[in-house]
């Protein structure tokens, strides 16, 4: 039997939640009956990841854009197209258009995913996001069934973010952003011996993991952290992550004198452990499609504090409270916060909710399954 050929078209950020997805996904998927493969636009850097060490996936890149010229990209998408795909999974946040979709259908491609993964523009400036939210909206409302066989989000918000009214609820299917459970339960030991690495002993460790950006919010977290740092010096801020704000957040660290208490630190490979060391998590981020980093912080057993505007579905434990954008309410949280040395398992509560990435690789393949004429 050959294989099932699947294109997902990718973000060039690699470390962030649309990778996290395919390739947790991918490690539970059957790789005689299912071969993915890659469209981006950072080729070297996927080259660099673990995943692609171990799988040595196709990966394809195109070197156009839309303002160097549409017949010329329009040309290069034809060409990686034409390669014989069963498949292809575009993942997006935001509506530019749907050149690569309608080429896709054009083609026969038996089938055509389009799969939302957020709920916001995650741009730093405000006129940045307005320019992008109205493009955004105008093709919204132009995006029919005619562009795609399926469509999919990673929450219902996610899936009202980027379909308009003329598509059906009902076609809409919500494939959650599913961890490993047993990857990320709490170990005391393991907590023990990052904490003496990272030199926390003593400390009431507040943490978040996100790329540094608009979306993500860490500025609002950085200087709520600051004020309740004053009255309680047991506090200790760690950020990880990467972006185009790292440089901006470390310097405002400095600049907010509490330098000796919060850090910067890049992305990590093995963010579960990064968890044990943490006594709470914050996410106060100003939008989400649903994420994974508050997925696995739940998995860990950490107490999660996340901003209003995140979907109800983040809550699959009563780990989660929701908190308003309010520098001073989230201050006082963080001023009472405490070292947690007894933080219990929620695996069934994960499961229960479809979290767990074993029964989420299953969904994922009743989607390929549904392809024309398979």
């Amino acid at each position: 039997m050959s294989k099932i050929r699947i294109l997902h078209m990718t973000p060039p950020e690699i470390n962030n939640g649309v990778y996290k997805y395919i390739l947790n996904h991918m490690q539970y998927i059957d790789q005689n009956r299912y071969q993915f493969e890659f469209l981006t636009r950072n080729k070297k850097a996927l080259m660099e990841t673990k995943e692609y060490q171990k799988y040595h996936f196709n990966i394809w890149s195109f070197e156009n854009t839309e303002r160097d010229g549409r017949e010329g990209l329009k040309r290069e998408i034809i060409r990686i197209l034409s390669n014989g795909f069963d498949a292809i999974h575009l993942h997006t946040s935001v509506w530019r258009g749907f050149l690569i979709e309608q080429i896709a259908m054009e083609l026969g491609i038996s089938q055509v995913i389009v799969h939302s993964h957020s709920t916001g523009v995650d741009f730093a400036t405000k006129e940045d996001r307005d320019r992008i939210l109205a493009i955004h909206e105008e093709y919204k409302q132009q995006f029919s069934m005619n562009m795609a066989t399926d469509v999919c989000a990673c929450s219902k918000l996610a899936g009202e973010w980027l379909y308009g009214e003329q598509i059906p609820k009902k076609r809409i299917r919500i494939l959650p952003n599913a961890i490993d459970v047993e990857k990320y339960h709490f170990n005391l030991e393991k907590r023990k011996f990052m904490r003496d690495k990272l030199g926390l002993k003593g400390r009431v460790v507040i943490g978040n993991v996100g790329r540094y950006s608009y979306q993500k919010n860490q500025e609002f977290l950085v200087r709520a952290f600051t004020k309740a740092q004053q009255k309680n010096n047991k506090l200790f801020l760690m950020l990880i992550g990467q972006g185009e704000l790292k440089e901006y957040l470390k310097n405002l660290i400095k600049k907010l004198g509490v330098k000796d208490s919060a850090i910067c630190l890049d992305w990590q490979e093995n963010i579960e452990d990064y968890l044990q060391a943490m006594d709470v998590f914050c996410l106060p981020s100003h939008f989400e499609g649903l994420s994974i980093c508050a997925i696995e912080a739940q998995a860990a057993g950490l107490k999660c504090y996340v901003s209003d505007t995140l979907s109800k579905e983040t809550r699959i434990t009563d780990l989660v409270e929701y908190l308003p954008l309010d520098e001073s309410i989230w201050e006082n949280i963080l001023i009472g916060a405490q070292k947690d040395n007894d933080r219990k398992w929620v695996d069934d509560e994960i499961v229960r909710h479809g979290y767990d990435i074993r029964s989420a690789a299953g969904k994922l393949v009743e989607v390929y399954r549904g392809r024309k004429g398979n």
